[in-house]
């Protein structure tokens, strides 16, 4: 008796869903600044000011000032964003700029 009743509840219990399992899917959604990033445009990940030299992680790769970056060489780095110089104008990159996108709207 115990065993066909502890078969049934296991038997339902397949079609319920992992309750560890997240309720939405891992995957990342893409936005707009991974767009860009993906067309040529460096992404601004992280920025350590607090040292004896400022850098910032861009791209996944460790930078100071006067590294070059994708083409363009690390001018400033402030504490929300970073910028570029090169031959053309400055590019300036700055830390959550998808949160600057949201509040802008």
């Amino acid at each position: 008796m115990v065993n066909s009743l502890l078969l049934l509840v296991l038997s339902s219990a397949s079609g319920l869903q992992d309750p560890s399992r997240p309720l939405t899917s891992m995957e990342p959604e893409i936005t707009e600044p991974q767009v860009a990033s993906r067309q040529g445009v460096p992404r601004l990940e992280a920025i350590f000011t607090g040292g004896a030299r400022a850098s910032a992680i861009i791209d996944g790769r460790y930078y100071q000032l006067g590294d070059a970056v994708a083409g363009y060489r690390l001018e400033r780095i402030q504490s929300n964003h970073v910028v570029l110089g090169g031959e053309g104008e400055p590019l300036t990159l700055t830390l959550f700029s998808s949160l600057s996108t949201l509040s802008s709207q």
